[in-house]
Parts: structure tokens; sequence; C-alpha cells
């Protein structure tokens, strides 16, 4: 997301100073009717003098929000005091209600615009106050990045599917209350997994089902594991965290995609990497695994046996092992251990007989 569109609204906390949204907008291609009394005139939003928010419906507000977002309009002094107004209509509303003002912030074509202009108008902390309180976080450059900026930027890098953008709105809402700073380093120990369980809560309060609710859950627990891979990373430690993500798996990637927003432009693109490495890893392991850890010669001549179909059952098993991710495919020892266990046990029912066996 470009600075310039985090620079959404002025520094100013009040809403008698103008918004502007900076960017190129779509007024020229036509613009969404409005609810009254709000109007546009040289891609500003503006009521009449004296017009008074207080009687405005929530849904039509965030219409109003959302298309500014959009057309990157100019809010003036009078439109932000008319849509900050409605405010308390937002405070009276059942909270699936306002649950449903949160997707249509979320869901627009500039999501992050939206949230920042809600948030700056005051009426975000009517469904999700965390914001307020990542707004709040004391700035300080060199130790940790502006956790709310990089929310809305994370935010701004999703695809438009609901559950990875709850995901991103809320994956850091646990970073104010576990910030650490310990000999000049930053570290916000166990937010991932605090920030799961507020996560949770917070949108079983707003009405969201279970199963949005579970997902969001899901991706805020393994965002930092999923942006930690390495290319070291066992076979098994990818398959734990695939079966962990379950259907989220590309909601997973796509969030740690996203969670990439430092200002080095190398940074960036090494993290990324590393979310394209780890699924192109995890991809492999879908496929069946076609080489066994061991191969007949090898087995003739540690069990001293005439070749015959035993080969090929031991070797079948050795496989299974290795898709289950019981087994890793380079694991010489273990594939040994195994492959006598399951000669040991009496599991090929066409074993030949041993050399030792055989009269000389």
């Amino acid at each position: 997301m470009p600075q310039a569109r985090l620079n959404a609204c002025l520094s100013d906390h009040s809403v008698t100073a103008p918004l502007r949204l900076r960017r190129a907008g779509k007024v020229e291609g036509g613009l969404p009717e409005l609810p009254s009394p709000f109007f546009v005139d040289q891609r500003a939003l503006c009521v009449p003098a004296g017009a008074q928010g207080g009687a405005m419906a929530s849904v039509d507000a965030v219409r109003v929000i959302v298309t500014a977002a959009e057309q990157g309009l100019y809010v003036g002094p009078e439109a932000a005091v008319y849509l900050s107004e409605s405010g308390v209509n937002w405070a009276a509303l059942a909270a699936s209600e306002r649950g449903g003002l949160l997707v249509d912030l979320l869901l627009g074509e500039q999501p992050a615009d939206a949230v920042e202009l809600s948030t700056r108008l005051g009426l975000i902390c009517h469904i999700v106050p965390d914001l307020d309180r990542l707004r709040a976080m004391p700035r300080r450059p060199g130790l940790y990045k502006d956790v709310y900026t990089h929310t809305l930027r994370v935010i701004a890098a999703t695809p438009a599917d609901l559950i990875t953008r709850l995901a991103a709105l809320l994956h850091d809402i646990a970073k104010p209350d576990t910030l650490v700073i310990d000999g000049g380093s930053a570290h916000f120990p166990n937010h991932d997994l605090l920030g799961a369980d507020r996560a949770a809560r917070r949108l079983r309060g707003l009405g969201f089902e279970d199963e949005i609710t579970a997902g969001v859950e899901t991706l805020v627990r393994l965002h930092l594991r999923a942006n930690s891979y390495e290319p070291t990373w066992t076979d098994s430690a990818v398959r734990r965290l695939h079966l962990d993500a379950g259907a989220h798996w590309q909601r997973l990637l796509d969030l740690s995609h996203a969670d990439v927003t430092s200002a080095r432009p190398e940074a960036v693109a090494r993290a990324r990497r590393r979310v394209q490495d780890l699924a192109a890893h995890a991809a492999g392991l879908e496929k069946p695994v076609e080489v066994c850890p061991l191969n007949g010669n090898d087995l003739m001549r540690r069990f001293q046996r005439e070749p015959g179909p035993w080969i090929g059952e031991v070797k079948l098993h050795l496989l299974d092992l290795v898709r289950s991710g019981s087994l890793e495919p380079d694991d010489q020892d273990g594939a040994w251990a195994a492959a006598s266990a399951h000669l040991r046990d009496g599991n090929s029912s066409r074993m030949s007989t041993t050399l030792a066996d055989t009269p000389k």
C-alpha cells in the first residue's frame, strides 16, 4: 500500500480537521449515489452548511465511508463532523448489526482506507476498539514498526476474502499488551496466541458464525509460524503446519504474504520468497513420493535374502510411511529400522527364504 494512501487523513485526531484520501480516484468515471445530504463537489465530499448527522443511519454512514475510500475523496470538516455524529447510532446497534458494518468496510475495493477513515472519525471503536489501542501505541522508530499503520498495509494487501481480511485486521491486536523492550530490542512474546483468543472473542461478540470465527482464530494463531519458514524445515514440520491450517492453508499463505511491510525492498522480496518457498514445499509433499528411501539391492544385501515379492512389499511399506509423514525420505536409519520391524513382524506375506536358511 503506497505511503500516500496510508496518510489517508491528517494526523490531527479532531474530526474538525479535513480528511483527505490522497490517491487518484474514479470520480470522472461516475460516482455511486450517496445518501442524503451528501454530495461531491470537485472531488470533495460535502454536506450543506449546518447539517446535523445524529440521525444518520449507520449503514448509510458506512456507504459514504466506503465510497469516499474507493473514490479517493477529500472529506471536509463539515462532512467529517456529520459522519462522526452518526456514532451514537453505531453504538446502539445489536452486536450482529455492528458485525455487518465491519463486513461492509472490509469487503470494499479499498478496505484499508475505509478502516482508516472510520477510525479517524471515531466510529470503528464501536465495533473493534482494539484498533484505537494499536493507534495509541507509542511510536518507537528503530525498535518496532508502527503497528496500526502496519495493520492497514496488511489489510490492503489481502484478497477480498472475509476470513483473510478479518485476520489481517486482528492479527496484531495483542501487541499493546505483550510489548517487552529488553536490551534495546522490542519483542511481543505470545502475541499470536493471545491475539487468536482475543480475535475469537471479539468476533463472537459481534455475532459472527462459528466457521468464520474459527478460521480467523486459526490464521492469527499461525501467522508467525508461517512467516518464520526456512529452507531447513523438514517435510514433517511443513506437514504439521499444513495440517494445523487445514482448510485455511491458502488463506494463511495470503496473510503471510501480506504481512511483509518492511520499508526495505530487499527485505520484502526476501520474506515473500520464503512464503513462496513454503507454498512450494507443501505442494511438493502433496504429490505421491516415487522414490523409496531404500532400493532392492540394499535390502537383499542387508537382509541376506533372494530377490522376490518381499522387496516390493517392504518398499511399499516404506513409501506409505514417507507419504504419511512418519518417515523422512532421507532418513536411512529410520528406513532400516522400519524395514526390519516389518520383516520381523511377518508382514510380508510372500517372504523369501533367507540365505542363512538355505542349504549350502
